[in-house]
C-alpha cells in the first residue's frame, strides 16, 4: 500500500475558475475560508490560489511568502486549489464546465462534451442549520440549484458558487464545534469496486461509509485517516457510519457510481481536463514523491506526467481507474526558481 507507506494525504481538489477576483471573496466571505498560499507562473500564464477552512484559533502565515508555502506543503488539512488562466476574466465567452451537465447539453451548446456524461460532481460544507445557513447565503447574493424545502431531500441544499459549481449544504452534526467546514468532493465513476480498490489500497485511503439505493446508486465515502481515527471507524455499511463521517473536519472523497456502468464499454466520463475544461484533480502530499510513484507505476497505475518530466520535478500525475488525474506532491516542496512569487 504505497499510500501508507509514504503518509499520502489529501490536501487539494483543484477548480479552474474565471477570475480570482471575483472567487477567491466569495470563498471568504461566505465559507470562511482564507486564502493560505498564491502562485504566479507568468511564462504559463496561470496562477493558483489555495483556499483552506483553517480551525477556529489558528493562525496562518501571510499568503505568498515563502512561511506559507512551507505551510502549504506540509499542511494536515485539505485545500481548494483554484486554478486561473490569465485573461479568461476578460473573455466573456470563457466559462468552466462545473461537471453537472454532459451529453444533455444541446450539441450546439459551448460546454457540450460528445459521448461523456457528467463527471465531478460538487464540493461540500457541513453547515449547523441548512435552512438558517440557505437564507444567510441568499440575503448575501449566493444563487442556490437547491433551497433546502426543494426536491424530495429537504436535509441538503446546492448553492452555486461564482462559476457555476455546485456546493453542497450538509447538516454537520453536533460534533465539530466550528460553524462550517469543508466536507466532501464528489466524483463520479465508471467502476466501484475499482475505484475504491485504487483509493484504499493504492493511496490509503479508509472506506468510511458506504450508502446504496436499491437499482439506481451507490455512494462511496473515503477518507485520509490517522491511525487513531481508523481504529474508531466503524463498519462503513452500519447506520453508526454517518455521525463518523459528520464527526470528521477534513473532508471526505464522494464516489458516485449509477449502477451497471461499469459494465457498459461504451460509458465514459468527462474528468474536465479536456475541452470543456472545469474540475482539474484532487492532490495528495507524499513523503518520497519518486519512490511512491516507482512503486504504484509497479502496481498498474498509469501516470500522465512522472515526477521527472517537465519543469516541476516535485510533482506528479497519476490515473485513477476512471481517468480522473491525481496529483502527487513532494511533501516539503517548494516552487522557487519556477514562480513569480519570491
Amino acid at each position: 500500500m504505497a499510500g501508507r507507506r509514504y503518509n499520502a494525504l489529501w490536501q487539494q481538489t483543484m477548480l479552474r475558475i474565471k477570475d480570482p477576483k471575483v472567487s477567491v471573496p466569495f470563498y471568504e466571505k461566505n465559507f470562511n475560508m482564507k486564502l493560505v498560499h498564491e502562485y504566479h507562473f507568468p511564462q504559463w500564464k496561470f496562477s493558483l490560489y489555495f483556499m483552506e477552512r483553517v480551525r477556529d484559533g489558528v493562525t496562518v502565515p501571510t499568503p505568498g511568502t515563502k512561511e506559507s508555502e512551507a505551510y502549504l506543503w506540509n499542511m494536515t488539512g485539505t485545500t481548494l486549489e483554484l486554478t486561473h488562466n490569465h485573461g479568461s476574466e476578460e473573455d466573456p465567452n470563457f466559462k468552466v464546465w462545473s461537471g453537472n451537465h454532459g451529453c444533455d447539453l444541446p450539441k450546439d451548446s459551448p460546454l457540450y462534451k460528445e459521448g461523456a456524461v457528467r463527471g465531478f460532481g460538487h464540493i461540500a460544507f457541513n453547515m449547523p442549520d441548512i435552512v438558517a445557513s440557505s437564507e444567510a447565503l441568499e440575503k448575501q447574493g449566493v444563487k442556490f440549484q437547491k433551497r433546502p424545502h426543494e426536491g424530495r431531500m429537504k436535509t441538503i441544499a446546492f448553492a452555486l458558487d461564482p462559476d457555476g459549481y455546485w456546493i453542497e449544504l450538509v447538516p454537520r452534526g453536533d460534533a465539530l464545534p466550528e460553524t462550517e467546514n469543508l466536507s466532501q468532493t464528489m466524483l463520479r465513476v465508471k467502476d466501484a469496486d475499482a475505484s475504491i480498490a485504487f483509493y484504499r489500497d493504492i493511496l490509503g485511503m479508509t472506506l468510511v461509509r458506504a450508502m446504496h439505493v436499491p437499482g439506481d446508486f451507490s455512494n462511496y465515502f473515503l477518507a485520509s485517516l490517522t491511525p487513531e481515527q481508523r481504529e474508531k471507524a466503524p463498519d462503513p455499511e452500519s447506520p453508526e457510519a454517518r455521525d463518523f463521517v459528520s464527526s470528521l473536519w477534513t473532508p471526505v472523497l464522494e464516489l458516485t457510481h449509477n449502477h451497471g456502468t461499469e459494465k457498459d464499454e461504451s460509458f465514459q466520463i468527462h474528468t474536465g481536463n479536456s475541452d470543456p475544461v472545469g474540475f482539474g484533480h484532487i492532490g495528495y502530499l507524499v513523503d518520497d514523491l519518486v519512490a511512491c510513484c516507482k512503486e504504484m507505476e509497479e502496481a498498474g497505475v498509469k501516470f500522465h506526467k512522472k515526477p521527472e518530466d517537465g519543469a516541476m520535478h516535485q510533482l506528479a500525475f497519476a490515473l485513477d481507474p476512471t481517468g480522473y488525474r491525481i496529483e502527487l506532491v513532494q511533501r516539503g516542496a517548494s516552487m522557487a526558481g519556477v514562480c513569480s512569487n519570491f
